[in-house]
């Protein structure tokens, strides 16, 4: 009886084998006859669809390519192969690219969107509604702005400072230190920085203006990587390389602002750029033994960027290099508080740079990217008022490096004259 009965189901499920092995052939006959072009046999329509299979084989990301779903046996499969899955991940979040790389133009101009509701400019630069930020500002204002502006600019055959701001945030904005984090600064991976360190009264409260006047020396600008240069610097020509454009910013805050300013241009990344800083100390703290006095200490760099990325805008109709703040937290996620590396004015640093970047949106919107933060020193702990600046980038020319110097150096003076403090 049990043998009958092993008998009938093993019949039973013969017949329902053979009963899907037809219809799968009935549907694979189907399938290669509705996609035969003309001329093409059934042997070349099977080698073809072979062929195809192959290659989504062989070659994972093509399924992504063709736009492959999330879901089924050939997702089940290859979501195990680390080139696919990187893939079909970017779909769900491109996160996982770091900001080890600068950003890209357009990046950079999505930052600049979330930031600002308006910006300088000619016509094919983007603008910005400001209830999409919330910035506040009054269009007639503008207009009278770059009216006055422009009729400046031409009576005096160069750049004019902006005398009012074209573009503010609200109380509300500032006082959230995830709103200040995400519009204001860029952090490495390799760093954090904390929300107590975020805090708009903190970072406002500092007090950046000079404490002297004129008679000593009052602004230190120098060069850790003085060999840094621009796409049409000339080689072995200093004033086309960073080192020109420092002498020029110099000149500026001299003549036009009446500081008391040294250049320094020592060298100490001619053999190597990988100990330029630690180079750098000793120059460093023998001019700040020669000069006291000295209460800004500003490193001009130029940084390096993807090469399709085109760090410029325009104002007052002059191409000009955009430029970006830097502070070093001397934090790392790996190592946590960096003993060895101390810093007593981290915060210091911090408020100084926010400042400065806060009027820079105010009265040149565009003009300057977001902080960048990273977990080390880089020699910003000789005084509170230290700050490393990225001018540019290697794609920039000379000419955009050097009309940047005019309104850097009125960010710059705002700050030091507490101007932005009224």
């Amino acid at each position: 009886m049990n043998r009958g009965y092993k008998v009938k189901k093993q019949g039973i499920v013969i017949v329902i084998f053979l009963l899907l092995l037809v219809h799968l052939l009935m549907r694979a006959a189907y399938d290669i006859g509705s996609g035969m072009g003309d001329g093409e046999t059934p042997g070349k329509r099977i080698y073809s669809i072979m062929l195809r299979q192959g290659v989504h084989l062989s070659s994972p990301y093509m399924i992504y390519a063709n736009g492959g779903g999330k879901s089924g046996v050939q997702y089940w499969y290859y979501r195990n192969m680390p080139l696919e899955m990187c893939l079909l991940l970017e779909a769900e979040d491109d996160n996982f690219v770091t900001e080890y790389r600068q950003p890209s133009a357009i990046e950079e101009m999505a930052a600049i969107e979330n930031s600002l509701a308006y910006q300088n400019g000619l016509g094919n630069e983007i603008e910005t509604e400001s209830h999409d930020n919330g910035l506040s500002d009054s269009r007639e204002q503008q207009e009278l702005e770059q009216a006055v502006l422009a009729e400046n600019t031409a009576a005096a055959g160069g750049f004019v400072p902006v005398q009012t701001p074209v573009a503010t945030y609200s109380e509300q904005q500032l006082g959230d230190p995830e709103f200040i984090r995400k519009n204001f600064y860029a952090e490495d991976p390799t760093t954090q920085i904390r929300a107590d360190q975020l805090q708009y009264n903190t970072l406002m409260g500092f007090d950046a203006a000079l404490k002297q006047d004129n008679s000593n020396v009052q602004i230190l600008v120098y060069h850790t990587h003085s060999q840094e240069a621009y796409i049409d610097s000339i080689p072995g020509d200093p004033s086309t390389s960073i080192v020109g454009v420092g002498e020029h910013l110099c000149d500026i805050l001299r003549n036009q602002y009446g500081f008391n300013v040294i250049h320094h241009t020592g060298e100490y990344d001619v053999v190597s750029r990988d100990n330029a800083y630690s180079n750098a100390m000793m120059g460093l703290e023998q001019v700040l033994a020669e000069n006291p006095t000295i209460e800004v200490m500003i490193d001009l760099h130029r940084d390096q960027t993807n090469p399709d990325t085109k760090l410029v805008t325009t104002i007052q109709d002059r191409p000009t290099a955009r430029f970006m703040f830097f502070n070093g937290l001397c934090y790392t996620r790996a190592l946590g508080a960096l003993k060895n590396l101390p810093n007593p004015y981290v915060q210091d640093n911090l408020s100084f740079a926010f400042q400065m970047q806060l009027a820079a949106e105010e009265y040149y919107p565009g003009l300057t990217r977001r902080i960048y933060l990273k977990g080390y020193r880089y020699n910003l702990h000789y005084r509170p008022k230290s700050v490393l600046i990225e001018l540019g980038s290697q794609t920039n020319t000379v000419e955009e490096a050097m009309n940047a110097c005019d309104p850097m150096a009125h960010i710059i003076a705002m700050i030091l004259n507490g101007e932005n403090k009224e």
